[in-house]
């Protein structure tokens, strides 16, 4: 398999989650299935996405993966079928690829891709059963609309918190460093102007008992050292 290009490792242009033909061939199969009882409408979804329900397995990925959409994601309608993409720094390829491999894993039914625009990087995966998997899509910015999770979701962030808070932060945060009294400190920011997507980072922090304050009325700020400490164990810098 061909690497991709500006630096990024491990994966290429139209990633399979199925390296394996055998699995591969009976994923294509499923999709073809599956494929029938849907609409491109959003309105008039008929039948299961296979993807649902979340199983154990995957319950990483998709906490991941919806943070990465709640920050920096968009789900579009083509002639046919719909799409996510996801806009992430072409300087950050680790990021690039964590999400691809995360979105590969969670959906075997459709293959995801990268193109590069400049310094952004958008990774996408056609799909329509992201109607489901992604109910907060909607017409317009996220800030000028509503943002609740359904029940099921819920459910799933409360059992991998973090996974979801790295998507957040991955996507729309950073870490940097405080300069007080002349020493550095690290901080996480986590900068949205959403307030239902902010209440819902807030959420994953209080589900972590890591404490935030909100310096501004779109940032959210992480700066005590044991609470900056997980986030470095559990996700590591992002500059």
């Amino acid at each position: 398999m061909a690497r991709a290009k500006r630096g990024h490792p491990g994966w290429s242009r139209g990633l399979s989650a199925a390296s394996d033909s055998r699995v591969a061939k009976a994923a294509a199969s499923a999709r073809g299935r599956k494929r029938g009882p849907y609409r491109t409408d959003a309105g008039s979804i008929v039948g299961d996405c296979p993807v649902l329900p979340i199983d154990v397995e995957r319950q990483s990925d998709y906490a991941y993966v919806l943070g990465m959409y709640l920050g920096d994601g968009h789900l579009a309608r083509l002639r046919r079928t719909w799409v996510l993409r996801i806009y992430l720094d072409a300087t950050q390829p680790e990021i690039v690829e964590r999400c691809a491999r995360a979105i590969a894993r969670l959906n075997t039914f459709h293959r995801v891709s990268h193109s590069d625009r400049d310094t952004m990087t958008i990774v996408r995966s056609n799909g329509r059963c992201w109607l489901q998997l992604i109910p907060q899509h909607g017409p317009g910015r996220k800030h000028l609309r509503v943002i609740k999770l359904e029940s099921w979701q819920r459910e799933v962030i409360e059992q991998v918190p973090m996974s979801f808070l790295r998507g957040l932060v991955e996507s729309d945060g950073c870490r940097f460093d405080r300069i007080v009294g002349g020493k550095a400190y690290p901080s996480y920011n986590f900068t949205n102007h959403s307030t239902d997507i902010l209440d819902l980072f807030c959420w994953a922090c209080q589900l972590l008992g890591i404490r935030y304050t909100k310096p501004t009325k779109y940032v959210i700020s992480i700066a005590r050292r044991p609470d900056v400490a997980r986030l470095d164990a559990a996700i590591g810098p992002k500059h």
